[in-house]
């Protein structure tokens, strides 16, 4: 176990879906699941989305619940990375229906959708008023939400957070233990069909979410633990299922490396999350790709304080020689991630009013180094260039 806490020192809660399935057929064991958790047949909100919907990957979670006597009421209108008036919508939907159980099968939007129905429909309000922009707490308890992931990458099950968008900012629910999902379906089958461009981004969120809980100063004995199951799996399960989709031990294992990286978001993500989410909302690109763009140097930023934590993530993801940030930034040009911001189009003249908008909207208090401007610009400008991370100084 790596430094960095004391196991005498006071408690903090680890937060974690109280059942977890894994294995393939895992979805079909939902009535199962739902029994177990006490959830009696009636209507339920089932969350997907247009491809879900296409790919039919909701089949199985919808036949056994058809088959145990529940009564389904699908919604699939999420286009994409939700907005507030998407999660809005979905709300009210919910709200009008008063189901005893939201299921949602996708991806992080998805589930994330699906959580905070499902903590919404007992709660009165906007989603907008429970994300870190106003910090509204929930009042009463929402209804169980079973979530069924159908990407490797944001974890999203097992944490109890939940981003939307307002506007071209990032808003999240973050740390709401009423956004906890009550049970996690784990099945590889439902990610064969991932592209390999997605199968990469969502890996490299994964990945993201376990370095950044490893860095940060909310880390324990537990994240840690989680933390460095996930970048063991993930990176050596993430270039063969990147190259060979139909690898079934790599998607098995790229699936529970995500649930790691879920849990270890206990510990709150660092300054990587917080640059990636600037950049994500001037080029609107997915989540996971501006994770990936950004975990390197945000490992670079943090090696001062946190050198002993980095050579940690190295050894955890079997890395026998070489530089820990060299070599996560390797692995994520590997599967396809450009080198820098000015490849995809971003004007150098905007970097200033990302180092401000990330300081201001997005600031880290648990980042083992203090933010400050200065080096922050010299960070983003060594991102736009293209400088190798684990040459920066700063």
């Amino acid at each position: 176990m790596s430094a960095g806490y004391a196991l005498h020192e006071t408690a903090r809660p680890f937060r974690t879906p109280s059942r977890v399935w894994f294995g393939v057929g895992a979805s079909g064991k939902i009535a199962e699941c739902v029994r177990e958790i006490g959830v009696a047949p009636g209507p339920v909100f089932l969350v997907t989305d247009p491809v879900v919907e296409r790919l039919g990957l909701a089949r199985s979670v919808a036949a056994a619940l058809t088959a145990a006597g529940f009564e389904l009421h699908g919604y699939s209108d999420i286009p994409g990375e939700p907005s507030v008036e998407v999660a809005d919508a979905a709300v009210a939907a919910a709200r009008r229906l008063a189901p005893v159980l939201v299921v949602g099968v996708g991806g992080g939007s998805v589930m994330d959708v699906a959580k905070l129905a499902a903590a919404l429909i007992r709660n009165p309000g906007s989603v907008f008023e429970y994300t870190h922009f106003v910090g509204r707490r929930f009042a009463a308890s929402g209804v169980p939400a079973v979530l069924v992931p159908t990407t490797a990458g944001t974890g999203a099950e097992a944490s109890q957070n939940a981003v939307v968008t307002r506007g071209n900012l990032k808003a999240f629910a973050n740390n709401h233990p009423q956004l906890l999902a009550a049970a996690a379906l784990l099945d590889p089958q439902l990610t064969y069909s991932l592209p390999a461009k997605v199968t990469a981004e969502t890996g490299l969120d994964a990945l993201s979410h376990c370095i950044e809980g490893m860095l940060s100063t909310n880390a324990s004995a537990l994240t840690d633990a989680a933390a460095t199951q996930g970048i063991g799996l993930i990176a050596r399960a993430l270039p063969r299922a990147y190259a060979h989709g139909d690898d079934a031990e790599a998607r098995a294992t790229m699936l529970l490396g995500a649930h790691m990286g879920g849990l270890a978001l206990n510990a709150g993500m660092v300054i990587g999350h917080s640059i990636a989410y600037t950049i994500a909302n001037r080029l609107h690109c997915p989540h996971g790709f501006s994770c990936a763009l950004a975990l390197p140097y945000a490992m670079a930023y943090n090696r001062g304080p946190a050198g002993s934590r980095l050579a940690t993530v190295g050894r955890a993801a079997g890395f026998s020689d070489g530089d820990a940030v060299a070599r996560i930034q390797e692995l994520c040009q590997d599967v396809g991630i450009p080198e820098s911001l000015r490849a995809l189009g971003l004007e150098r003249e905007r970097l200033p009013e990302m180092v401000e908008e990330c300081l201001a909207q997005y600031p880290r208090p648990n980042n083992p180094r203090p933010l400050d401007a200065e080096s922050l610009l010299s960070l983003y400008t060594a991102l736009w260039e293209g400088r190798p991370a684990h040459l920066w100084q700063g």
